[in-house]
């Protein structure tokens, strides 16, 4: 590591000031003891650094359109940026981490929860970032405001939030219309339930549900969408984070909710989606269902050669326990953009990463991801995010629910063993949905098991 590190020094002097055009403010060295230049413009590297980015997205639905733009905005100043693509399931996050604790063939990833984000920050897989942003002058509230530091580990930024995530219930306008149901602008889990019954019609192979939870990809974040908008973003947390708040009664309504969906059969068994291996696309697109859990199929929404149909795709908030109880704005931060602390071209990585939050993330609004930096006009996110497709949604609820920024947002502001409580949760979750427990007894059950690894 040191003569690697030497050859990074020979580098990084060799590079001209434009190497490093941050926001203002110079450094003499980087956590990774990489030696750095002033900011500002001027020649060519005389060696390209050529950076390998991991992402869960797949490389045509945005991530190499801002790659090659970056490639060609840095062509003369000594970086270039490769995009592989992980699948963002167990398996692809465990291969990410395999690799990230290997060495330093990944230089920035995406991490796409809060329990993945911290989980590798506090196992020195993400790097934290205060020495580069207070180097640059690059002051994350500027661009993203107060909201980014929710998004801290342990009082520190491990990566650049680099997509605003609002959601919302994906529903079939079509199917809406034909049930004579208007597209929700505000609902509660009473009228969704009803409403799912409504929807809910035919039989075997024939048979269209109300919803599809896709529980087989994610049991807890999904019911902690709904339950974020009553009980806020530490709605794990009770105690200021010294104990769990599993048993509150939203969580047990909000679990009861859909454990009812799938016992009534208004929406398939958590068992039939593990075993038949259903998916939003192969559900929803398939007109197997009226509704989904959330919008970050917009890429294949679109994709009419892959999924044919011709249905119109609306949104609607999700809905809440009941009038009155929306007390939070369900939505925040995603898209974590990490730097490898093992990689041999920090710098270069950081430049990339703050290009990408500010100018090339716009590149992935046709595949349904809106930027978090504020250094975006909203109208040219929605042009994009429509583009080529403008006949396959509602644009007034498409705006309203996924684009348009609202206010207090149900952030998280605690992290304490978020991972391990997220696997206590889930283990329970998977119990009640499938018989062996009740969502009370399920849940009394996480507490106790989250109360003793908060206390251990």
């Amino acid at each position: 590591m040191k003569n690697k590190r030497i050859v990074s020094l020979l580098m990084s002097a060799a590079m001209s000031a434009s190497l490093l055009c941050a926001c203002g403010g110079s450094a003499t060295s980087t956590a990774a003891g990489e030696s750095t230049t002033e900011s500002g413009s001027g020649s060519s590297s005389s060696e390209t650094i050529t950076l390998k980015m991991w992402g869960g997205v797949p490389a045509e639905n945005g991530p190499q359109a801002a790659c090659d733009a970056f490639n060609e905005a840095y062509k003369d100043k000594g970086i270039q940026v490769e995009y592989e693509r992980f699948v963002n399931d167990d398996t692809g996050n465990v291969k990410l981490e395999t690799n990230l604790m290997g060495g330093s063939e990944i230089d920035l990833y995406m991490s796409y929860t809060m329990s993945q984000l911290t989980k590798r920050a506090e196992g020195n897989m993400a790097l934290d970032l205060s020495d580069l942003c207070a180097r640059d002058n690059f002051d994350l509230t500027q661009y993203l405001g107060d909201l980014v530091n929710s998004y801290n580990v342990d009082g520190k930024p491990y990566a650049l939030p680099c997509k605003l995530d609002q959601y919302g219930m994906v529903l079939n306008k079509d199917m809406f219309d034909a049930a004579g149901i208007e597209i929700p602008s505000e609902w509660t889990y009473d009228e969704f339930l009803e409403d799912c019954k409504k929807l809910t019609h035919g039989d075997g192979a024939d048979k269209v549900y109300g919803v599809y939870w896709n529980s087989q990809q994610d049991m807890m974040q999904y019911a902690q969408f709904m339950i974020s908008q009553t009980l806020g973003g530490d709605n794990m947390y009770a105690d200021g984070g010294k104990a769990t708040n599993f048993t509150d009664p939203v969580w047990e309504k909000t679990i009861d909710l859909i454990n009812t969906t799938m016992n009534e059969g208004y929406a398939p068994t958590h068992a039939d989606s593990v075993t038949e291996k259903l998916s939003q696309e192969s559900m929803f697109l398939g007109e197997k269902s009226a509704m989904t859990i959330g919008p970050w199929m917009i890429r294949n929404i679109k994709d009419t050669a892959t999924y044919p149909h011709t249905f119109v795709t609306a949104f609607a908030p999700y809905p809440v326990i009941e009038k009155g109880q929306r007390n939070y704005t369900q939505g925040g931060y995603g898209d974590f953009l990490c730097i490898n602390p093992r990689s041999e071209h920090i710098d270069a990585a950081w430049e990339f990463a703050k290009w990408y939050l500010t100018e090339g993330a716009i590149h992935l609004a046709s595949g349904g991801r809106v930027p978090s930096a504020n250094t975006f006009d909203t109208d040219k996110v929605t042009e994009a995010f429509l583009s080529g497709a403008e006949n396959l949604f509602d644009a007034e609820s498409l705006k309203h629910v996924l684009i348009e920024p609202h206010d207090n947002y149900a952030a998280p502001t605690i992290t304490t063993k978020n991972a391990e409580l997220s696997d206590i949760c889930n283990q329970e979750l998977e119990a009640i949905y499938t018989g062996k427990e009740s969502a009370a007894d399920g849940l009394a059950k996480a507490k106790e098991n989250g109360d003793a690894a908060l206390a251990g």
